[in-house]
């Protein structure tokens, strides 16, 4: 399972350990506390749940925007160092057709760390009963020796890391 990617120490050899910006500041949570069987599962990849009050979520490293899917209020974004993830807001948000959801990307779009992914309206979202909830997991797991959380409570966006990666 590709959660067994999670660490709780540093491997004894990795030939790079690379830290992963929050994309949004509030409280950290594991995905297992999700209730999206897909992302509390791992279905998608390791990763974590931010807790969050802000509505707009920045990316968390240089790369290239994959894919954009506004329905499920999600990014898919490609590292410079082969690091794919996805970058959603909020829990079953495709009933909501993408409403409130403002994208400030494109597919194939070059983003630097800290440009803007996208916004949402997190009031109007609480109203439909979606938590303000950003999540972040790893899609090519496989490719790493592991992935070792934060272990700060709380995450300030683009300053902390959530992760770090080892390769």
């Amino acid at each position: 399972m590709i959660t067994d990617k999670l660490l709780v120490e540093a491997p004894d050899s990795f030939q790079r350990a690379i830290p992963i910006a929050a994309p949004v500041s509030g409280k950290c949570a594991s995905l297992s506390t999700l209730s999206d069987p897909l992302f509390a599962k791992g279905a998608w990849g390791p990763g974590f749940a931010i807790q969050t009050s802000e509505s707009k979520a920045r990316a968390p490293f240089e790369g290239t925007i994959l894919a954009v899917d506004p329905l499920n209020y999600a990014i898919t974004l490609k590292s410079t160092f082969g690091l794919k993830c996805i970058v959603k807001f909020g829990e079953q948000t495709n009933g909501l057709m993408g409403e409130k959801f403002q994208c400030e990307v494109k597919q194939g779009d070059k983003i630097k760390k800290g440009s803007l992914l996208f916004s949402v309206n997190s009031a109007w979202l609480k109203q439909q009963g979606v938590a303000n909830i950003c999540i972040m997991s790893v899609l090519n797991a496989q490719a790493l020796k592991g992935l070792l959380p934060t272990q700060q409570k709380y995450v300030d966006g683009m300053q902390d890391s959530l992760f770090t990666l080892f390769l």
